[in-house]
């Protein structure tokens, strides 16, 4: 407080206010990374990002692109040759997926009911709400990762398309 002693009242007073409200925006900063990174913990400990291959598959057969690749190598050959591409590329963008996955669980949830998932040891009344929140985070991961599946699925096809031409 001596560095404010020589201002007036009023300054005083609007710098203190300004400095708790910095404060509180990184309380509320540090609590939102906490919920996050226990959210990311959930997701990955989980495993509950492991569709995306499986997702990326099911777009891919049902495009044009496959259906081409069908007709030119066969169904099994193509089945095999995407699938390939899919599990070759999915690193690259299985992080990306896993964090997508986390931030719609951690608008969903607090970091403490995160954690109590991810160990176990969910009440009744979290399990309950767990199911019940199922459809909106899917409706959120779905909205934020439809366009890396669709590059992900993308990127294989292409690729795919490429090694038939060599």
């Amino acid at each position: 407080m001596k560095a404010y002693k020589g201002l007036p009242a009023a300054l005083r007073k609007s710098l203190t206010l300004v400095g708790c409200c910095l404060l509180f925006e990184l309380a509320q900063d540090v609590r939102a990374d906490e919920v996050e990174d226990t959210a990311l913990a959930f997701v990955q400990e989980r495993h509950l990002g492991d569709s995306l291959g499986w997702l990326g598959y099911q777009v891919a057969s049902r495009t044009v692109t496959f259906a081409s690749l069908v007709e030119a190598i066969g169904k099994t050959q193509a089945q095999d040759l995407v699938q390939k591409e899919l599990q070759r590329l999915q690193p690259a963008f299985q992080v990306q997926w896993d964090r997508n996955l986390a931030a719609a669980y951690a608008h969903a949830f607090t970091a403490q009911e995160l954690q109590s998932l991810n160990e176990g040891r969910g009440s009744s009344s979290l399990m309950n709400k767990f199911r019940a929140r199922n459809n909106e985070v899917g409706a959120e991961m779905k909205a934020r990762s439809s366009e890396l599946l669709k590059t992900f699925v993308a990127q294989a096809l292409g690729n795919a398309q490429t090694s038939l031409a060599h």
